[in-house]
């Protein structure tokens, strides 16, 4: 670490009724040797490097602070960064670190700064960068602003911290997008998983169902009723007809009383003799059960695909009024598939979220004749050039609660299959006659009319 510059004191307070001579003294030592910060503490700023990182995407602000004796790097984050880029924070002046902590970066030790404020400089340490030929800042307006200066900077601070409560929300909205897609997948993959079982199931009942039917009694053994015949031999109906005379009177007009039956003696079945074996002592083992061939699955079993999973535009899919979108399910990142007029479309622009560019349109259908529905393209939003007035089909675009109800088109939904989410509605069988209706709804919406398709 270099060491400070030797310069003369010229300290100038920017609030005069409040000096910080006093206040500038030797801190360094003892913050590194104890980790502690006072907070408040003010330190001269000789050094600012603002550096890109992550391709772009982000940045990191340093600043070299001095005591007077020793010096250290001091990191700036991301909600103060507007206080350097905005030229608050030059070299020579003193700031004072009214929120700051030490932190260990590869064996250094250095200070993480999250609020700072400029509070006067040091006329000698500027004279000396004049004389390094560096550029100086002209604080010349600072010592003249006075009381009105701190105001506006108090007011320009207030705007900047609104914007960047802001971002926060939207980076908010935009790691909530993310663990509901996540759970989005966990779910799709749950469903698949269940129609596939509810198939396996199916087929194990149909295999179940044709063994018992190999074992049970067939349709001929019971009657009209459902009950089980019983087969009579014509010598047993006989002896039942005698049994029943027996008991029969003789006469009408004489009483007769009814005579025993006769005793039918059965004869005996001579059955012939059979030589068993003699038992074996041979231990008999229980057979080992085999193994139950698997069953094989039908042909065309295959899960239907689910209603919002658009691979193919020119088969039927589900599609979903604009009117709805504030009531799905999820009140963001549903995926939906909607047949709409595009009203407006403007150019590509840069965003804070990959791929950093995006592309707005406003969109609608007759479920929303007085309102337009926004539209925002994040996946190749340059390609995204539909014509203005004509009827498209978006697949597996996502609903948002920004403005009461929009949709989005991330980069990460882009179609498997590798065709266009954006398809012109004429072009396709199946929806043609609402195709039809919504050309004819719109064209009397601006008072004009359609033609027939040649």
């Amino acid at each position: 670490m270099p060491p400070p510059k030797k310069v003369d004191k010229g300290i100038v307070s920017l609030d005069r009724e409040t000096p910080i001579q006093e206040e500038v003294k030797p801190l360094i030592e003892d913050i590194l040797r104890t980790k502690y910060c006072v907070q408040g503490s003010v330190f001269l700023v000789e050094g600012i490097d603002t550096v890109r990182v992550v391709g772009g995407a982000g940045k990191m602000v340093r600043l070299l602070l001095g005591d007077g004796k020793l010096v250290i790097q001091g990191f700036v984050k991301g909600v103060m960064h507007w206080v350097v880029e905005g030229g608050k924070v030059f070299e020579g002046g003193y700031v004072r670190l009214d929120k700051f902590e030490v932190v260990e970066i590869e064996g250094e030790r250095v200070l993480v700064i999250g609020d700072l404020r400029i509070v006067g400089w040091d006329e000698g340490y500027l004279g000396v960068l004049r004389e390094e030929g560096r550029e100086v800042k002209d604080v010349g307006g600072l010592r003249e602003g006075g009381t009105g200066g701190e105001r506006l900077f108090g007011l320009e601070r207030r705007v900047r911290e609104m914007e960047v409560r802001r971002e926060r929300e939207r980076e908010t909205e935009e790691e909530e997008r993310r663990r509901e897609e996540g759970s989005r997948e966990e779910l799709e993959a749950e469903v698949v998983e269940q129609e596939k079982q509810a198939v396996e199931r199916e087929w194990e009942e149909e295999a179940k169902k044709e063994e018992e039917d190999e074992g049970c009694t067939s349709e001929s053994d019971y009657d009209d009723d459902g009950f089980e015949q019983m087969v009579i031999s014509t010598e047993r109906a006989t002896q039942r007809r005698v049994m029943a005379t027996a008991y029969t009177g003789t006469s009408v007009n004489n009483t007769t009383t009814p005579q025993r039956p006769p005793v039918f003696k059965q004869q005996s079945i001579q059955h012939p003799q059979v030589q068993l074996p003699p038992p074996s002592r041979q231990i008999l083992t229980p057979r080992t059960p085999q193994p139950r061939p698997p069953i094989k699955p039908q042909e065309n079993t295959t899960p239907k695909p689910l209603p919002w999973l658009a691979s193919d535009p020119t088969q039927p899919l589900k599609l979903t009024p604009l009117s709805q979108i504030p009531y799905l399910p999820y009140k963001q990142n549903w995926m939906i598939n909607v047949l709409v007029v595009v009203t407006q479309l403007g150019e590509t622009e840069s965003c804070p979220y990959p791929p950093f560019v995006q592309r707005q349109a406003s969109v609608i259908d007759q479920s929303t004749p007085h309102r337009h529905i926004h539209l925002t393209v994040f996946l190749e939003p340059a390609g995204f050039e539909p014509k203005l007035g004509e009827v498209y089909l978006l697949l597996g675009v996502k609903n948002h609660k920004f403005d009461g109800g929009s949709l989005k088109k991330y980069a990460s939904d882009k179609p498997k299959g590798g065709g266009r989410w954006w398809v012109e509605g004429r072009g396709l069988g199946w929806c043609k006659g609402m195709v039809k209706e919504l050309e004819i709804w719109w064209a009397q919406q601006q008072g004009g009319v359609v033609g027939e398709e040649g």
